[in-house]
């Protein structure tokens, strides 16, 4: 469950776009919000009276600005509370903060233009994302998107892709519950990849084996749903076949899905795919807000064990382990 939500602002109106959706989460979790910045040093700075005047000023100032934003938000019915500014390296003061404050989520844009702050957002969304070990709810920001007073945000339906490890589908608690806060529903997502064997045209069974390994994608899925749909969530299954980011973000799109949840990494132990440099794919390129849930609390003992024989696809559970047939 979600109770308290951190957002990290730079002084920015890029920044500021990451308000609307966390407004919507925490109106439908009934969660509070901590505003929160850090104030960078200037590089070869460490003391003197110079740097004291910066440090003052700029806490001044950063602090003047989440107390307009806390007002804003709190004639919307956000319970904020409270703002913190702190000096240091933005990634480790929004982690500190986050561990601080007991957040359960923290939300960013992935980019921004400073003032105050000094920092830019993307390399700094980037180093929290690899660092933390919350859920990060990642905002890609527009230039021309509406100002956050003005736009609002529903989420009515979540993308979760799937490959079949227990490390991916660590993500599903999280958004089990952020569903039901919401009233979302799920879209199980699992993307059969074929090799460059399988895509050739000679081989007389391809089709056989992509229709083979599909098949078993979507009964994993639908056993997936099956036991999420008894906690009174709705959920949708679907199965494609194509390269995995690319895919994920073609069915966000045709789906209609307002946000994609995923987790950091998951191997599926026979197959390929490591969701990491997907879920690092799919973040990257998305246009719609993205909810990163870090795996790293599930055990590598939980994994699946490597096969000792060769695979020719890769897919998302060992069930679709499947050879090559013999040709001669």
């Amino acid at each position: 469950m979600i109770k308290t939500i951190l957002v990290a602002l730079d002084g920015s109106e890029l920044a500021e776009q990451a308000i609307p959706i966390t407004c919507a989460i925490a109106t439908g979790a009934g969660a509070e919000v901590v505003l929160a910045t850090a104030i960078v040093p200037h590089d070869g700075w460490t003391n003197g009276p110079v740097v004291r005047r910066w440090k003052q000023e700029g806490q001044v100032a950063a602090t003047a600005y989440l107390k307009l934003r806390r007002q804003q938000l709190r004639k919307r019915d956000i319970r904020v509370r409270g703002v913190r500014v702190e000096w240091g390296r933005p990634h480790v003061v929004i982690g500190a903060i986050a561990d601080e404050e007991g957040a359960d989520l923290i939300a960013m844009t992935t980019h921004g233009r400073s003032g105050f702050a000094r920092w830019v957002m993307g390399s700094v969304a980037d180093k929290v994302l690899r660092t933390s070990r919350k859920p990060v709810l990642l905002v890609h920001s527009q230039d021309e998107a509406q100002t956050p007073e003005v736009r609002e945000i529903q989420i009515k339906r979540i993308l979760v892709p799937l490959d079949g490890s227990p490390l991916a589908e660590s993500a599903l608690p999280f958004v089990e519950d952020l569903a039901v806060s919401l009233h979302a529903s799920l879209v199980l997502q699992d993307v059969v990849v074929p090799t460059p064997e399988l895509s050739a045209a000679f081989l007389p069974y391809s089709t056989s084996i992509l229709n083979e390994l599909q098949a078993g994608a979507k009964k994993y899925v639908d056993g997936v749903a099956k036991r999420i749909a008894k906690q009174g969530v709705r959920v949708e299954t679907n199965v494609a076949v194509g390269q995995a980011a690319e895919t994920i973000l073609d069915a966000a799109k045709q789906t209609g899905a307002d946000l994609i949840a995923l987790s950091t990494h998951g191997r599926s132990g026979p197959v390929r795919w490591i969701m990491g440099s997907v879920a690092d794919a799919v973040i990257r390129h998305s246009d719609r807000p993205c909810l990163v849930i870090p795996a790293r609390s599930v055990r590598r003992e939980e994994e699946e064990p490597e096969p000792e024989v060769p695979t020719t696809l890769v897919a998302g559970t060992e069930k679709r382990l499947l050879t090559m047939p013999c040709t001669r």
